[in-house]
């Protein structure tokens, strides 16, 4: 995988943990050379998600005690909103022995901005497309049209 040690579209890293940007790991997944380890909280899942079969929900609440589900032979791509608590984890599976986990610079917040595929909450599309389209975020984004 095409990996950095510098992050492009965050501020915080850890010492020791590589990222990977959104098409590079978009790529990686869908030729089934990684996977996608999603550590959101189950209400974050409820609003956006990853548009894939390769991907795996261990929440940040519970990765500490459930890491060892995690596959030691194959590539882990570790993802959150914005990339802050994925730098944590992957740091966390590196002490682990996890040499194969990098960060998803950004979080899911890049990927939707650079246009990859995800999974919206029915209600938040719904939303976007009452307002015209111009809701990009879903939900009322401030438009005026008391959505």
């Amino acid at each position: 995988m095409n990996t950095t040690d510098t992050p492009k579209h965050q501020a915080f890293t850890l010492p020791g943990v590589s990222h990977i940007g959104s098409y590079a790991a978009a790529d990686a997944v869908a030729n089934h050379n990684a996977l996608i380890v999603d550590i959101r909280e189950d209400d974050e899942l409820d609003i956006i998600k990853f548009d894939s079969t390769e991907v795996i929900h261990l929440p940040m609440s519970v990765i500490a005690d459930r890491y060892g589900e995690l596959p030691k032979d194959r590539p882990l791509i570790v993802a959150c909103n914005n990339g802050v608590r994925s730098v944590k984890a992957v740091n966390l599976l590196n002490y682990q022995g996890y040499s194969n986990a990098s960060n998803l610079d950004g979080g899911i917040i890049q990927w939707n901005r650079d246009g990859l595929p995800l999974i919206l909450r029915q209600d938040l599309i719904d939303d976007a497309e009452h307002c015209g389209g111009h809701n990009q975020s879903g939900g009322c984004g401030g438009c005026g049209c008391g959505c």
